[in-house]
């Protein structure tokens, strides 16, 4: 039987710890922001802007959805989309509702992770926001449209843009100062990996 030699025990110690603690920070901070986006899901349902577009909503949600873009791996971030979606219907809605959600939230998602990763600092979170806001609201006029058959509701669409683009700015603003101070505090939750290898490297060297 081949024996490690301590150094190297100690190196694969210290790394599963590593991960453990990044896994357990990832599974508290998720906790925390299903919580904010369950409460202001709830309080939006509260401010109804039916008047100007049925069905329309303030969508400071995003604010979570766009912050763990910036923090998390992919992985964790789109669960905490679909945790979203299914709990806000389970919530407030039904199926259709359910339908509606997800259709916007998932083409929204996919238009800013791409965006964010792909331009990196050349595009600033007010971007990404306004673009994963015209998305939503593109989304759910599609699902609208197949939904009731109707090719109608594109009609709603150009006075949710300009809903998206000023609920957009409003939510970009709010995590382009947040993303800095929350890197601060979990600096390791975005490269989980990479931290892992820097903890064994020092433990090793």
């Amino acid at each position: 039987m081949v024996r490690r030699h301590p150094w190297k025990e100690r190196k694969l110690e210290h790394r599963d710890r590593s991960k453990s603690a990044i896994k357990r920070g990832e599974v508290a901070l998720t906790g925390v922001f299903l919580a904010f986006i369950l409460a202001v899901g709830v309080l939006e349902r509260l401010i109804p802007l039916d008047f100007i577009v049925p069905g329309a909503r303030l969508g400071f949600s995003n604010v979570v959805v766009l912050v763990s873009i910036y923090i998390f791996r992919f992985r964790i971030s789109l669960i905490l989309v679909l945790l979203k979606c299914l709990l806000m219907s389970m919530l407030t809605g039904g199926p259709s509702s359910l339908i509606y959600s997800l259709s916007g939230s998932l083409l929204s998602f996919a238009v800013m992770y791409l965006l964010a990763k792909a331009l990196g600092e050349r595009i600033s979170p007010i971007g990404v926001s306004v673009a994963g806001a015209a998305a939503h609201s593109t989304g759910q006029i599609i699902a609208s449209c197949v939904v009731l058959e109707n090719i109608g509701m594109f009609a709603y669409l150009p006075v949710l843009l300009v809903l998206s683009v000023i609920s957009g700015v409003l939510v970009g603003f709010i995590v382009k100062n947040t993303v800095p101070r929350l890197r601060i505090i979990v600096p390791d939750l975005k490269n989980g990996r990479a931290a892992e290898k820097r903890a064994g490297g020092s433990k090793g060297g």
